[in-house]
């Protein structure tokens, strides 16, 4: 038997130990159901599972231990990350830092992303990442005022990648925050993945004017813009990447709208949601691609959650493909 596979096993059987006395965590979603697409040349049907399983979280009073994927091999695969809360640590030693906070991580933590404060109502935004895995990160914060956060991947000797972000709350109802990396990895419009070697910078805020402005509904603006300091690997237009929102609440309805400025293109997509009805949600979706050239996609959907079980149909019609696509699913949460 491998060396590496018995010391393995053996960390598994001491966290698996430690479970008694420790909290643990998991929690995931899978969703299941069918893809039917009508176009002008037919009908295709596809099935729609999605699972995802989040990481396994194991907490003590000082350290935080967050497991994915375990594999008995005895290579580098596995992921995982151990938090220590120095603050709570030191405190324990008759040392008060007051205000302030301190950690750190080690471990397989993948690629690290500088916080932002964008709403990203869309889920669409490619962030700024270091490229660069098997990490350390230490945070310091200052009450819930100012954030700092360093990286660096150490086992890259060539690139030396490191990440520099800050957050920041000035005021109630206002946050920024920018972020830096000398070695980031990029997303193009097809989601390739590459790299720029010369890195990025970013930048977010937003600011909640329901609450500056005491108003009877929900308001908040936000942006977030992504730049990659030019390289011949990356496209002239691409190194520029703009999100901007605006989103409301009133009662059951809630809404928001997004700008996009990306790879050269200008998008508009906005979503309207209504959950007046116990249990239920209805939206609607549309989102015009490239306003120089429009390329309308219009979906919504409706769902009904029911013994914890979340029943929905959706659709979406393309108007350039003239393609019309309807998912039935159900879904449950963990």
């Amino acid at each position: 038997m491998k060396k590496k596979f018995v010391l393995t096993l053996a960390l598994v059987l001491m966290v698996a130990a430690s479970l008694v006395a420790a909290p643990l965590e998991v929690s995931g979603d899978f969703k299941a159901g069918y893809t039917f697409a009508f176009n002008p040349n037919g009908v295709t049907a596809l099935d729609l599972t999605e699972a995802q399983a989040n990481a396994v979280v194991v907490s003590g009073d000082f350290w935080e231990m967050e497991f994915g994927t375990i594999n008995f091999t005895g290579d580098n695969d596995d992921t995982g990350t151990l938090t220590v809360f120095l603050d709570k640590a030191l405190a324990e030693q008759g040392v008060d830092m007051g205000d302030v906070s301190l950690k750190f991580a080690i471990g397989n933590m993948g690629t690290q992303k500088p916080s932002d404060v964008y709403s990203d109502s869309n889920d669409a935004v490619k962030e700024l990442e270091m490229n660069g895995a098997y990490s350390t990160k230490v945070t310091v914060g200052y009450t819930d005022m100012v954030t700092a956060e360093f990286a660096a991947s150490p086992i890259d000797t060539t690139n030396k990648p490191i990440m520099l972000g800050a957050k920041f709350a000035p005021v109630d109802g206002v946050k920024a925050a920018v972020g830096y990396t000398n070695y980031a990895t990029y997303k193009n419009a097809a989601d390739a993945v590459t790299v720029a070697p010369k890195g990025g910078f970013t930048g977010s805020v937003l600011v909640d004017v329901a609450a500056l402005a005491d108003l009877d509904f929900g308001l908040t603006v936000s942006a977030i813009d992504v730049f990659y300091f030019e390289e011949t690997t990356l496209s002239t237009d691409s190194l520029n990447n703009l999100y901007a929102e605006v989103k409301a609440s009133f009662g059951d309805i809630a809404a928001w709208v997004e700008y996009q400025n990306v790879f050269a293109k200008n998008n508009v997509i906005g979503k309207v949601t209504f959950t007046g009805i116990e249990n239920m949600s209805i939206n609607a979706k549309v989102a015009l691609n490239d306003l120089s050239d429009i390329k309308t996609v219009i979906s919504g959907g409706a769902s009904y959650k029911m013994g914890g079980v979340t029943y929905a149909l959706d659709a979406e019609y393309a108007a350039a493909t003239e393609k019309f696509t309807l998912k039935p699913s159900v879904a449950v949460a963990f």
